[in-house]
């Protein structure tokens, strides 16, 4: 099935345009952050359907209508926010679901199984893609120290045949990195 992330609203609480935008800001910031397939479900529709949240997400001008009612601070905010969300909202599925009578729960199951499909047609390669970013990163790492490595065994080698004559310090430091070569072993985590 995959990891997929269900936001669930109050529909009676965003009912109130603030609230609304303050839950879909929310909502945008998980969904950004965490950059998986996305649901939110309006819960409580047997109390009050839902079928005005869903006019607001698709059209700008009633949701303004509805916060240009609203005359405190945030619903001014709120306003200047709004039409930065109409992408969120193009893009992000919604649901009204009951808890209680289990209405709506045929649509969250369909889009259960639309946003499963988004994890492995979507996700599953963008996580393989930073998989492969990170063994190739961790590779070259590797293959950095075997570099370094060898060129403090050519020093030690050098020093030891008497090619080139070292600092007391520096004849040191190739004793204990000549020992370590000894005792080297490269380890993956």
């Amino acid at each position: 099935m995959g990891t997929i992330v269900c936001y669930i609203a109050d529909t009676v609480r965003c009912a109130k345009p603030v609230t609304f935008m303050s839950n879909m800001l929310y909502a945008c910031s998980i969904l950004y952050k965490t950059k998986l397939p996305f649901i939110i479900a309006f819960n409580k529709v047997d109390v009050m359907p839902h079928t005005f949240l869903d006019e607001w997400m698709k059209d700008f001008d009633k949701l303004g209508q509805a916060l240009s009612l609203e005359t405190t601070y945030v619903a001014s905010l709120a306003r200047s926010m709004s039409l930065a969300m109409e992408e969120f909202y193009q893009n992000i599925r919604s649901v009204g679901v009951s808890a209680v009578t289990g209405q709506g729960c045929a649509d969250f199951e369909r889009a259960l199984a639309e946003a499963s499909k988004e994890f492995q047609e979507s996700y599953v390669p963008f996580l393989l893609e930073q998989r492969r970013d990170i063994d190739e990163r961790r590779r070259r790492q590797v293959e950095e120290q075997v570099q370094e490595f060898e060129r403090g065994l050519d020093r030690a080698k050098r020093a030891r045949d008497g090619d080139d004559e070292p600092e007391d310090d520096e004849r040191d430091e190739l004793a204990g990195l000549a020992a370590g070569v000894r005792n080297c072993r490269i380890r993956e985590f």
